[in-house]
């Protein structure tokens, strides 16, 4: 498998393990849907370098798939942290060809109340950190390669108290469709997925510590949250060839919450029947 059958082209559908030593890079591995796309991709056969600020928890989870070895400390805001993580792959052999930029953070609070540091943070650790991910990609990537960027349903659909994290979030699906334009003449396709409601345990932050999950949960089309696993498959499908004409777009996996208005009434009370 050489690295311009990453993207394919007219010419079919790969196999399984279609990514077989391909060398993929991963942000925000350490936990969450960034560690769930790294387990999967190396499942696939890919060369994953698991990255992340978190060394200790990063190690941890790369050691699960087999991938230690490759784990690299990596601030997602830092243009030398980048520049070492995509020496290193090219040294080992194993060049960037598909890049996952799935590090972030969330913070909820109304605007009146959000700091600059805290708007700043939010924005470096959302949009900076991906632009140069991105920026990494347009000067070092394999031709054919495939980028995936980590939106949010909060990118798509504005939400009170998310200010902060939607502006990043919004930003992230404009940069992913600049990149996809400048990127195409490299056969470079780039593309942002959209997480809706995901079992990440976001919900366990203190910003979060009042919202009524379940209460959002019913408003949820498919009546639950997603998995980490989930978006995964998702990201696997915009870097295998399956998807070789998929350029700039946004795939949302939100159980449908992005479709339209949803009321689903409560279910009843099995022995009171209120």
């Amino acid at each position: 498998m050489t690295s311009s059958e990453v993207s394919g082209g007219p010419a079919g559908v790969a196999p399984a393990g279609g990514l077989r030593g391909v060398g993929v890079l991963v942000t925000g591995a350490a936990n969450g849907i960034g560690a769930a796309t790294a387990a999967l991709l190396a499942s696939e056969g890919a060369l994953v370098y698991p990255t992340d600020i978190d060394e200790e928890q990063g190690r941890r989870t790369a050691a699960e798939f087999g991938a230690a070895d490759r784990f690299r400390v990596l601030d997602v805001r830092d243009e030398q942290s980048w520049d070492a993580a995509v020496d290193q792959m090219a040294a080992d052999g194993a060049p960037l060809t598909v890049l996952v930029n799935s590090a972030g953070a969330a913070m909820k609070a109304p605007l009146a109340e959000t700091s600059l540091e805290s708007f700043r943070r939010m924005i470096d650790l959302n949009l900076v950190g991906t632009f140069l991910g991105v920026r990494s990609a347009a000067r070092h990537m394999v031709p054919g390669g495939a980028v995936v960027n980590i939106s949010s349903l909060r990118g798509v659909l504005a939400t009170a108290e998310l200010g902060a994290y939607g502006a990043a979030k919004f930003g992230v699906r404009a940069l992913s469709r600049v990149a996809a334009i400048e990127l195409a003449h490299k056969g470079i396709r780039v593309n942002s997925v959209c997480p809706g409601s995901i079992e990440t345990g976001i919900t366990d932050l203190p910003d979060f510590a009042a919202d009524d999950v379940e209460a959002y949960v019913r408003s949820i089309p498919l009546q639950r949250r997603g998995s980490p696993g989930e978006v995964a498959e998702a990201i696997l499908f915009l870097v295998d060839r399956r998807s070789s004409y998929v350029n700039g777009v946004d795939l949302l996996v939100d159980g449908g919450t992005a479709a339209g208005v949803h009321t689903s009434k409560k279910k009843k009370n099995a022995e009171s029947g209120k």
